[in-house]
């Protein structure tokens, strides 16, 4: 189940180049949600850590679920 969320604070240029996935023109974040922020795809994990394509922590006050297609 995938979800929707504005960024916890405006995203500078650098933040914008530095992240893998970039807001909508809502200002919205897509993919999947933990514990405050929206996460992307697993890329590694084991037993001691996991690696995670990317992540912005978000307001979790403007958090959606995202439709079903």
């Amino acid at each position: 189940m995938k979800f929707k969320a504005k960024p916890i604070k405006e995203m500078s240029k650098e933040d914008l180049e530095y992240i893998e996935f970039k807001p909508d023109a809502e200002g919205y974040i897509h993919g999947f949600y933990v514990d405050g922020y929206i996460v992307g795809k697993v890329i590694e994990a084991n037993s001691e850590y996991i690696s995670l394509e990317n992540w912005c922590p978000v307001d979790v006050d403007t958090l959606q679920m995202e439709d079903e297609e």
